[in-house]
C-alpha cells in the first residue's frame, strides 16, 4: 500500500474518528499534505532514477520516511531526527506497518558525517529549525553520491502577513520559537544551496498566499486540543485540500515557501 500518513492507523493514542478521518481523506492537515504533493511530482520527473539509499533529513513522525520506503521497496531508506522519543516511536510503527527496508536513528544534521552515501536526501520544512543552517546545507550535499539528487523544502521570509494573523498569534509565537534559523529569501536560500557545490535542477516559489498558505492559515484556527477544534479540523480538511490543491497551479505571486531540486556532480 502506497499511502502517504498510514502510520496514523497504527500510532499509540489514535481513535476512531481519527483513523476514520484519515481513511477518507488521507492527511487531513493542508501543509503536510501539500509538502508531500509537491515530493511525489519531483519523484515522478526523476523518470526511472532508482535509488538504492535515501536519507529523510529530519524526518519528524516519519511519513516522509515510511512513503519513501513504500515507493522504493528495493532501497534502504534511513529517518534521522534529534529527537530520540520519536525515532523510538517511529521504530515500533515501522515494525507494526512490516515497511522492512525503513530505519530510523538519532542524529544531528549538522554533526553526522554520512560521507557519500545516499542517492537521494529528502529534507522538507527542518532545515528553518537549525541556527547552522549553512553547515547542515553542507553535511546534506556531502551526504549525496555522485549524481545524487536532493530535495528541500524551507519557508521563506513573508512578503505579507499570513491570512488571519491577528488570530493566529498564539501558533506564530510557537512557531517564533522552534524556527531558529535566519530567514532568509527564496533567492537567499537558493545562493546557500549552489554555494554547496549543487547543481539546481529546479527551485520555485509554494504555498501562495490565497492558496496553500490560506489552507494552512485556516486548519491552525483550531489548534489547541479540544473536542470542539477537532471536530472543526474534520470539517476544514474538505475546503482546505481545495486550496492545498490549487497551489500546484503557480497561479500567485505572493508565496511563503521554496522548494529546491538539485544533484550532486557526477
Amino acid at each position: 500500500m502506497l499511502r502517504f500518513g498510514e502510520r496514523r492507523l497504527v500510532r499509540p493514542g489514535s481513535n476512531l474518528a481519527e483513523r476514520l478521518l484519515f481513511r477518507i481523506m488521507g492527511v487531513p492537515d493542508p501543509a503536510h499534505y501539500l509538502h508531500n504533493l509537491y515530493l511525489r511530482r519531483e519523484l515522478e520527473r526523476f523518470g526511472r532514477f532508482n535509488p538504492q539509499r535515501i536519507l529523510d533529513a529530519g524526518c519528524g513522525a516519519g511519513d516522509h520516511t515510511f512513503y519513501l520506503g513504500r515507493k522504493y521497496p528495493g532501497a534502504d531508506v534511513l529517518g534521522v531526527d534529534i529527537n530520540a522519543p520519536r525515532i523510538r516511536e517511529n521504530q515500533e510503527i515501522a515494525r507494526q506497518l512490516g515497511i522492512a527496508n525503513v530505519r530510523f536513528e538519532v542524529a544531528d544534521l549538522c554533526e553526522t558525517d554520512f560521507a557519500s552515501q545516499f542517492d537521494l536526501v529528502v529534507s522538507i520544512d527542518v532545515l528553518e529549525h537549525i541556527v547552522n543552517q549553512k553547515g547542515a546545507l553542507a553535511n546534506l550535499s556531502r551526504a549525496l553520491r555522485p549524481g545524487g539528487m536532493a530535495f528541500f523544502h524551507v519557508p521563506t521570509i513573508r512578503e505579507r502577513p499570513v491570512p488571519f494573523s491577528r488570530w493566529l498569534a498564539g501558533f506564530h509565537e510557537w512557531a517564533a520559537h522552534e524556527h531558529l534559523a535566519e530567514e532568509r529569501t527564496s533567492d537567499e536560500f537558493i545562493k546557500i544551496v549552489e554555494a554547496c557545490s549543487l547543481s539546481i535542477v529546479r527551485a520555485y516559489r509554494t504555498f501562495g498566499y490565497f492558496t496553500g498558505e490560506l489552507a494552512t492559515s485556516l486548519f491552525a484556527l483550531p489548534y489547541r486540543p479540544t473536542t470542539f477544534n477537532r471536530l472543526a479540523l474534520a470539517l476544514l480538511s474538505v475546503p482546505c485540500r481545495v486550496f492545498a490543491l490549487a497551489d500546484t497551479l503557480n497561479l500567485e505571486k505572493t508565496r511563503y515557501a521554496v522548494a529546491v531540486v538539485c544533484r550532486w556532480p557526477v
